[in-house]
């Protein structure tokens, strides 16, 4: 009796939050399928817990030996039990599926029960593609969240983006990290007033007029490779930004930020000018950030003070930066009280 007890309390917790396809816990497609079974099973005392559940890159990828080589193929034998869950589990909240667009592409049927899903909160399709934008057209629920990492299904065509519409009013978080071309069929025809949070990649519209699509913003995260389309005229943005992060500088950047995350290294030499810095300086000037967290290229710890030197310092001095933490090899430097208030 006891131990009935304790199954009772613990399954909700266990089954709230499942992650499966983990490569480093060979965790593929036959757990998937066993999971998917186990659910089904007993769906009154069990599909009703299901709030999260994420497949990540080993959920439909199976390890076959070739002449000793181990090599990862696609395997999507579960998505017919996965869409047979899909339509009982109306409790979702989130949904991430890596292998989205292949998925969808063989089997229809997982899209189709994905978009029935009623509460349906967070959305993250990591490779994405017509099936995947047909998948998001046709979701009952608004979420709140849409995560999109890299298009997989040849060339792109124009106005794919429309399934976002809906979405306008609901929508607080956005993640594009590595698509930032899909607001472009969109960009100038809806203003999501309610977004907070953008993280983008790829190519990416003026700043401009990502501003104007979404006016109230807070966080901006410009994420690994991307390039921002230069401006032609007079800019207007945001009067400040809560979070700026970024992944190369732009030195054209319009908008102050009160945190700046530079996830680059600045002064790769003591006392060089080269392209980086030089692009970084305007950055900070414009930003003026309050807190700022960078890198600064090795040095030997006993050369420290070389950096004092250093144009990326004096732009510091004419911030409202009270301090920063600046690497030099395997050690932290804290410069205090640079700047004013």
């Amino acid at each position: 009796m006891t131990c009935k007890d304790a199954y009772d309390l613990a399954m909700p917790r266990v089954l709230a939050d499942v992650s499966i396809g983990d490569p480093s816990h060979d965790d593929g497609p036959d757990r998937l399928v066993k999971f998917c079974r186990f659910m089904l099973a007993d769906p009154r005392r069990r599909i009703r817990h299901l709030r999260a559940l994420r497949l990540l890159e080993g959920a439909f990828a199976r390890v076959h030996c070739v002449r000793s080589i181990e090599r990862l193929e696609a395997d999507f034998s579960p998505a017919d039990v996965l869409a047979d869950l899909f339509l009982q589990a109306d409790n979702l909240r989130v949904v991430q599926i890596r292998d989205a667009e292949p998925l969808f592409q063989s089997h229809p049927a997982v899209y189709e029960a994905l978009a029935q899903l009623p509460y349906l909160k967070e959305l993250s399709l990591y490779y994405i593609g017509n099936s995947s934008l047909k998948a998001m057209s046709q979701l009952r629920s608004t979420p709140t969240i849409i995560e999109n990492g890299l298009w997989k299904d040849g060339p792109r065509p124009q106005g794919d983006i429309t399934p976002f519409g809906p979405f306008v009013e609901s929508m607080r978080h956005l993640k594009l990290w590595e698509c930032g071309c899909m607001l472009e069929s969109i960009i100038d025809r809806h203003v999501w007033a309610n977004l907070h949070t953008l993280q983008i990649g790829g190519r990416i519209a003026k700043i401009s007029e990502l501003a104007h699509a979404f006016p109230n913003l807070r966080r901006l995260t410009f994420f690994l490779e991307f390039s921002v389309k230069p401006e032609t005229g007079p800019v207007t943005c945001w009067p400040e930004l809560d979070y700026l992060e970024t992944s190369a500088p732009i030195p054209s950047f319009p908008s102050p930020a009160r945190r700046l995350q530079l996830q680059y290294p600045i002064g790769a030499t003591p006392g060089s000018h080269n392209s980086s810095d030089l692009k970084t300086l305007p950055l900070m000037e414009r930003a003026n950030p309050v807190v700022l967290s960078c890198s600064v290229g090795s040095c030997p710890p006993h050369n420290a003070g070389a950096y004092e030197g250093h144009d990326a310092v004096h732009a510091l001095s004419r911030a409202r930066v009270h301090g920063c933490l600046r690497a030099c090899g395997s050690s932290l430097v804290r410069v205090p009280q640079l700047g004013g208030t």
